[in-house]
């Protein structure tokens, strides 16, 4: 699995960025459970159990192979090929050219978000950074209306500031700067709230998936490789990890002083242990003790979840792996351990059925992946809007395994605005087009 993303990166650094933010929690789940089996019993702190050693990284590589297999049909060379410039026909191409600019408006009005965020932020006299806070209480406590709307759709305003970040790349142009000043400031801003590496991880993954489809179209010219890429933004990249390592130190070392002596150990958990015990947990009843239960699994995640507003994959999860009232303790605080999928599909369906369900899920989501690549390249942007929730919903799921956002009636209206979005944006698009074409003169194909 491993070798195989690294080959992707190598050769596609487009579908790379696309996919960055599974590839990178796929790696990581992958090393943190294949070092409970190799080094084994290896002690959890958050279950109080040990763990391991085994065989659980196998079924994990196949399920997390199964997604990459779907994934490499759906971005198939061929499928490819008709995003390239030579066959995309872009709706800049055929408008006319206005003084009216979306792009300005959109700066103006997120840039006013984001200035108003600082200004909530300052006025409300707790600043985490100084204060050493932590994120969950401060959003408790002191978070104002425009934080809290900030943590509900902060990825998707930034997978949008990517949309206007790259779209001067699909015609060779510099990238638009604007509004990368304005996702620096967002990460500032979580910095100074007290977020550390998980959200700056999700935000940056958001923002570079519109910039991988961008690059997608050149690559079959030649023009693109991961070394050239790597060039181009080596010092945002450097400036972003930086933050990060600064972000985790003060994490520790201030925020949670009275942890230090125990540091190492709390790194070995965090990094090594927390990302694959769930897993593990799983993979001891289902493929070990052939312990599970199909229908109290759908109960407890559609019908009576302890909390419905949440993800209620790992509250069942937890339920099971730890006493019932520690679990709920837990999650009552707003916390929630690592991990979901691909847990909940095997604990709905067993080992064979959960593999069918890790197969049809990866089918669905690499075709939707492809698709809103598709929207991307071909600047169907009302489509991309109404498209972006549901990319929210299916990759909080492949990482956290999060299904009863899928039974609400919010989900369904979502599919259904952006299904009709999508063919009202392709009706007016091919009219563009087609009458662009004729007062040319030119054969539409």
């Amino acid at each position: 699995m491993l070798a195989a993303m690294g080959r992707i990166a190598i050769s596609r650094p487009g579908l790379l960025l696309i996919l960055f933010f599974f590839f990178f929690a796929f790696a990581w789940r992958l090393l943190s459970v294949l070092y409970i089996d190799v080094f084994g019993p290896v002690y959890s702190e958050q279950l109080e159990r040990e763990l391991g050693p085994g065989c659980a990284v196998l079924p994990l590589a196949a399920s997390q192979a199964l997604v990459l297999a779907a994934l490499l049909v759906s971005f198939r060379p061929r499928r490819l090929r008709a995003l390239s410039d030579d066959s995309v026909i872009r709706l800049s191409a055929v408008l006319k050219t206005g003084d009216w600019s979306l792009t300005d408006a959109a700066f103006r009005v997120v840039g006013l978000f984001v200035l108003a965020l600082w200004i909530e932020l300052l006025i409300r006299g707790h600043i985490p950074l100084f204060a050493g806070l932590e994120r969950f209480d401060y959003a408790r406590l002191y978070g104002g209306p425009l934080h809290q709307r900030l943590l509900e759709w902060g990825p998707m305003l930034a997978f949008q500031l990517g949309v206007l970040l790259s779209l001067p790349a699909l015609y060779d142009k510099p990238l638009d700067k604007r509004f990368g000043a304005l996702f620096a400031a967002l990460i500032l801003y979580l910095f100074a709230v007290g977020h550390r590496f998980s959200s700056f991880y999700l935000y940056l993954s958001f923002l570079m998936v519109p910039m991988g489809a961008a690059l997608l179209g050149k690559q079959f010219k030649g023009q693109i490789s991961l070394a050239k890429v790597l060039r181009r933004v080596w010092l945002p990249a450097l400036g972003f990890v930086l933050l990060v390592g600064v972000a985790l130190v003060y994490s520790y070392v201030v925020v949670r002083a009275g942890e230090t002596v125990a540091l190492q150990t709390k790194l070995v958990q965090r990094i090594l242990v927390q990302q694959g015990e769930m897993w593990w947990m799983t993979y001891e009843r289902v493929f070990l003790h052939n312990d599970w239960n199909s229908d109290h699994a759908f109960f407890k995640l559609f019908v009576d979840p302890f909390n419905p507003n949440r993800n209620s994959t790992m509250q069942f999860l937890m339920e099971i792996g730890l006493p019932l009232e520690r679990a709920h303790f837990i999650i009552a605080q707003g916390s929630a351990y690592t991990g979901g999928w691909p847990e909940v599909l095997f604990e709905l369906a067993g080992p064979a059925g959960g593999l069918c369900l890790v197969a049809i899920s990866a089918i669905l989501f690499s075709e939707f992946m492809f698709l809103l690549t598709r929207c991307l390249v071909e600047e169907r942007y009302v489509t991309c809007f109404f498209l972006t929730p549901i990319f929210y919903a299916l990759s909080i799921f492949l990482v956290s395994g999060m299904v009863n956002s899928f039974i609400q009636v919010t989900f369904m209206i979502k599919i259904a605005a952006a299904i009709f979005a999508y063919v009202l944006e392709d009706r007016w698009r091919w009219s563009m087009i087609t009458a662009t074409a004729s007062v040319a003169g030119k054969p539409v194909v």
